[in-house]
């Protein structure tokens, strides 16, 4: 890309961005506004990468491998469910004795090409925990974790519902983390390229999950980005049993 069309772009996304920021200052919480600006300056500080992200080529992929993926995904959630259905039924107690509210926690995501789909989650937060504050990321020692809540977090079995979706073909093994409607919208109109991230299935995990962590702030997003686009330009069977693998280990020694 030449200096003036890159100038033009940087240019471009600015009098875009501040239209949008016009918009939100209005309608959003003072946390969600705090994040706005800070992803404003991230961006600025990454532009000639996410403008390249922004502009690459779409990924295609061989039909025996997504068919492959697919085959794995759907034996690897029916395999799980059978074999942990007894930890299930005990999970599901604790949470009712723990708390008022649902076993499941259904939210609303976004998968490949921008479908909205339902994702499913053993409930470790207060059923109100988003009344008064809208879509917020959760805290290391986020109040509104639940005691059950902070266990099942830390072992991630509150992701293990989340085999319902693999059967459903909503999500895969491996892939980008699916994101809410709420900061794909946002994420979307201030960084470039981050659109990129709907292009394949999304995954329970994936290189952005084992090594960036949860969001936490605008630097993690931009990072979370970076490790999605590498992985869906390198995406391969190889790749996803290598991921798996890693996955299995961290979480054995507890690191994720």
């Amino acid at each position: 890309m030449d200096e003036a069309k890159r100038y033009f772009s940087i240019s471009e996304f600015v009098d875009k961005a501040n239209n949008y920021k016009n918009k939100i200052i209005g309608s959003y919480t003072p946390e969600q506004i705090k994040l706005y600006m800070e992803l404003q300056d991230a961006v600025r500080r990454h532009h000639q990468y996410l403008h390249k992200v922004d502009e690459m080529q779409n990924v295609v992929l061989p039909r025996w491998y997504l068919i492959t993926k697919s085959f794995m995904d759907v034996s690897v959630a029916i395999l799980g469910m059978l074999l942990l259905s007894p930890l299930f039924i005990i999970v599901a107690l604790l949470i009712k004795i723990d708390s008022q509210g649902p076993v499941l926690y259904k939210q609303e995501r976004v998968g490949k090409n921008g479908k909205l789909f339902k994702i499913y989650k053993f409930r470790t937060m207060r059923s109100d925990a988003e009344k008064q504050t809208g879509p917020v990321w959760a805290t290391e020692n986020d109040p509104r974790i639940t005691f059950v809540g902070r266990i099942l977090r830390k072992t991630k079995i509150d992701e293990f519902p989340q085999f319902l979706n693999l059967i459903k073909g909503e999500m895969s093994m491996v892939g980008p983390r699916p994101e809410r409607p709420f900061f794909i919208e946002q994420f979307s109109k201030t960084i470039p390229g981050y659109s990129r991230r709907l292009d394949v299935i999304p995954g329970l995990t994936g290189p952005a999950q084992l090594r960036n962590g949860y969001d936490s702030s605008a630097m993690s997003v931009i990072r979370k980005l970076r490790y999605d686009i590498y992985y869906i330009k390198k995406m391969n069977i190889s790749m996803d049993l290598r991921l798996l693998a890693e996955t299995f280990i961290s979480l054995f020694k507890g690191k994720l």
